[in-house]
């Protein structure tokens, strides 16, 4: 069993705990950090990536509104703008620019006026964004 030591933890542990990360048909390379870390980096990024997007929505509050509380605050895509995914669901598929372009095609509201914007749609056809 082949051994190979962590960049970050400085631990050796067996080949098979370094994700892979690249792959061609004669060799595979391995991550330089271990499962472990490797996650802790992640949950890390995470964690910034969600204290910038409380303290973004924080700073312009509901644009109906006004409300300024981030526990209750949304992003609703404008109408016309493509919507390649969720601001929610950003936290392991895409990185911080394709987020923040994401972000710019958003309006911020709370949850309420999030609820009656979609009945607005829903009944007059209109983005009342």
């Amino acid at each position: 069993m082949i051994k190979k030591k962590c960049d970050y933890c400085e631990i050796f542990f067996p080949e098979d705990h370094f994700g892979v990360a690249l792959s061609t048909p004669t060799k595979i390379y391995r991550r330089r950090k271990c499962r472990n870390c490797y996650r802790l980096t992640k949950l890390a990024l995470i964690d910034k990536h969600y204290k910038w997007l409380s303290e973004y929505k924080k700073e312009r509050g509901c644009s109906r509104c006004g409300i300024k509380d981030p526990r209750v605050l949304d992003f609703h895509h404008k109408k016309g703008e493509d919507k390649l995914f969720t601001i929610g669901g950003f936290r392991r598929e895409v990185g911080f620019g394709k987020l923040t372009e994401e972000i710019a095609k958003c309006i911020i509201v709370c949850a309420n006026c999030h609820r009656i914007l979609h009945d607005e749609i829903k009944t007059t056809g209109k983005n009342g964004a």
